[in-house]
């Protein structure tokens, strides 16, 4: 790093802490609300970050001036005298919150990955310091249809608020640096903001600061690269979507945030493998109602439910995205399938504790099955591979099954806690790994005992 460097952080250093100063001046003197002065603190803080490319070349210095304030809001965060003091421009929100220390961790990564790119920084940058405050104060003062989750209260008209904010900081740059033609950045700016605008709904404790800047950087990158038709169609997926999770919704237990996520998460699903690769959560989405109709009246589940949910598939589809090999289907259907027997056991044990395990166990790999035969069919066609597909997802499914049962504690109580879900999670992922497994090694002619060995298949 060179001296030039090293003052231009000094001087950035500087600028932040007399900003930081004049906030809680501001503070004492007007006895401003703790959320204005915070989010004037995100506001100040995002425009000192933008500055970023235009003064460095090199991400050393970016990464050393992220350590020294990431250091200094920690110091506020635990020393007590700082935190009733100074810390309180931060801090007099009561909420739990690591939101100060992801805003600065995503300014540092967003230099990191756009690569001297000023646009592809500068709009999820803009996003974050502009259009999540203008969402939390019109929430705060104006929000009466409140989102229906436990925990945070956000408002539709906060959510409403984010999406216009975000969509200027988005088709005004793209627009005007964006090379791309009036009509193509006006799809831009609706897509991203849409989808940017779903992820801050769908996160909590202070982990839109984080996601909102990264997401929108991935969003961005891609969209850019698509003419007018393309994003479009973008378009027309995200809504129909969007629509039949409003419509449904009723026939599940997901929170507001939680039906967010998971109208994200299709899109995510569709914009990597194409369709075939949202039918088995679709399937699962559909069924989930017939499936739990005896199950107790329990709170709306957050989004993190619906992330132990696809924790599995999100990999299999993360290493499609990398290699491309279609056989990494088969252990992203049998995940859902898995969880859906899974779903399907918790309800069942609930309605007749006394059932035998392996009654419950087999009667609910069968509706587990219900996601993998139409996923497998759709995949495979009617061909003679359908066969062996078919059998790897059914022994997958059956096996988290009775895993799941033998692991999770006080099952026909029908628990909800974090530690279910966790282990649910876990075996999921685990198992699924078997359809792969069966999948390629009778391909190669190995017994199946060696195809239950890992190793075989490297």
């Amino acid at each position: 790093m060179s001296v030039i460097d090293a003052l231009k952080v000094l001087l950035l250093l500087v600028v932040t802490s007399v900003a930081y100063g004049g906030l809680r001046l501001f503070q004492i003197r007007t006895q401003a609300s703790p959320e204005l002065v915070r989010k004037l603190f995100h506001i100040s803080g995002g425009i000192i970050g933008l500055a970023l490319p235009w003064l460095f070349d090199d991400f050393a210095p970016v990464l050393l001036l992220g350590v020294v304030v990431t250091g200094a809001l920690v110091a506020l965060r635990i020393v007590p005298q700082l935190r009733s003091g100074i810390g309180q421009v931060i801090f007099g929100v009561q909420r739990q919150t690591v939101g100060e220390l992801c805003y600065i961790a995503s300014m540092v990564l967003l230099f990191w990955l756009t690569g001297h790119d000023k646009l592809l920084y500068s709009v999820p940058l803009l996003i974050l310091a502009l259009a999540d405050t203008f969402a939390a104060l019109v929430g705060e003062h104006y929000g009466k249809l409140r989102l229906k989750m436990s925990g945070d209260r956000k408002s539709y008209e906060g959510v409403l608020a984010f999406f216009l904010t975000a969509f200027f900081c988005v088709h005004v740059p793209v627009l005007m640096w964006g090379h791309t033609t009036r009509l193509a950045s006006l799809l831009i700016g609706v897509d991203v903001s849409l989808l940017v605008m779903m992820a801050e709904a769908a996160t909590s404790w202070g982990l839109d600061n984080l996601i909102i800047p990264i997401w929108g950087y991935m969003l961005l990158k891609s969209l850019l690269e698509m003419d007018a038709a393309q994003l479009a169609v973008h378009l027309t997926f995200v809504l129909s979507l969007g629509l039949l999770m409003r419509f449904w919704h009723r026939q599940t237990a997901l929170g507001d945030d939680a039906l967010f996520g998971a109208t994200l998460w299709g899109y995510v699903v569709w914009a990597v493998g194409g369709w075939r690769w949202v039918v088995p959560p679709l399937i699962l989405l559909l069924i989930y109602a017939a499936v739990t109709a005896k199950t107790p009246k329990v709170h709306r589940f957050r989004f993190p439910v619906v992330l132990a949910q696809v924790a599995g598939a999100f990999f299999w589809l993360l290493v499609y995205r990398e290699i491309g090999a279609r056989a990494l289907f088969f252990p992203f259907a049998a995940c859902f399938g898995a969880n859906l027997a899974i779903i399907a056991l918790a309800s069942h044990k609930f309605a007749d504790p006394g059932v035998a395990w392996r009654s419950a166990v087999s009667t609910n790999t069968a509706k587990g099955m219900l996601v993998v035969l139409p996923s497998v069919l759709v995949m495979d066609g009617f061909t003679w591979a359908v066969l062996l597909d078919l059998a790897a997802g059914l022994l997958a499914v059956y096996a988290a099954t009775a895993i799941f049962y033998r692991v999770q504690p006080w099952l026909g109580e029908f628990p909800v806690d974090a530690r279910r879900w966790i282990r649910q999670s876990v075996v999921v992922a685990t198992t699924s790994s078997i359809a792969l497994g069966i999948h390629y090694g009778v391909l190669r002619g190995l017994p199946l005992a060696d195809v239950l060995n890992p190793m075989n298949l490297l």
